[in-house]
């Protein structure tokens, strides 16, 4: 994959800002790091969404509830997702027993096997991928990532007509 070391998508200009420089660089890299794992996971018969659902689930099960919000998506954009990894015998769709409308998703042994042995290469994929950077400058990203993430939660009045404008 050849890929150019400038951003695509945009043209510096007096109207460029620093934050729409850097959101645009968000996107670009969020986009080529989901590329990669598409890449990585097609050989493993994996979606980049059925890995996260394997990495949420536990044996004890999580509530398809708390998957999708760390997702961000809803539950009826996973209930097919998490359909093909029953069928592939990675999770199983189990009642709560302190709330049967909640349905908990619970990794089998062969899921937990297939994340044990996916996780390793998994995380030195990404370590190789963030070589750029050194450890120090990782850790600052990561900190600067975790304030945006918070901020963006944080309502915020717009200055328009006094509605929040993170809705």
């Amino acid at each position: 994959m050849s890929l150019s070391t400038e951003p695509t998508g945009w043209q510096q200009s007096s109207e460029t800002t620093p934050e729409l420089e850097a959101y645009t660089l968000l996107r670009q890299v969020h986009s080529m790091l989901e590329t990669y794992n598409r890449y990585d996971l097609r050989g493993e018969d994996l979606t980049v969404p059925q890995f996260m659902i394997l990495n949420y689930a536990s044996r004890n099960g999580v509530p398809l509830s708390e998957i999708s919000a760390r997702m961000m998506c809803d539950n009826s954009n996973l209930t097919g997702i998490v359909d093909r990894l029953i069928a592939k015998g990675y999770v199983e769709r189990r009642p709560d027993p302190n709330d049967r409308r909640v349905s908990l998703i619970c990794l089998t042994e062969a899921g937990a096997e297939k994340l044990r042995n996916l996780r390793p290469r998994h995380h030195e994929r990404l370590r190789k991928r963030m070589r750029a950077l050194s450890e120090h400058e990782v850790q600052q990203l990561r900190e600067l990532l975790r304030s945006l993430y918070s901020g963006l939660l944080a309502p915020v009045e717009d200055d328009r007509n006094g509605q929040e404008a993170n809705d």
